[in-house]
């Protein structure tokens, strides 16, 4: 699932502050690595924010925010 699809998916269940918040870090940092002229791994990227993304909703599951 790309970055943009899972942004909105993520969105759109209500997660909690602390993943909108990394989802909206994520997406300028991709478009500031994207510009930038460097190499980037975005399937790399993606693979961390969801092991990320998971992580933040199992706290958020269990009363962390």
């Amino acid at each position: 699932m790309s970055l943009p699809d899972q942004t909105e998916i993520t969105k759109a269940e209500g997660t909690g502050v602390s993943a909108r918040e990394f989802i909206n870090y994520c997406e300028a940092e991709r478009d500031r690595r994207r510009n930038s002229g460097d190499e980037f791994d975005e399937e790399s990227f993606e693979v961390a924010m969801e092991r990320v993304l998971r992580k933040l909703k199992v706290l958020e599951d269990e009363g962390w925010s």
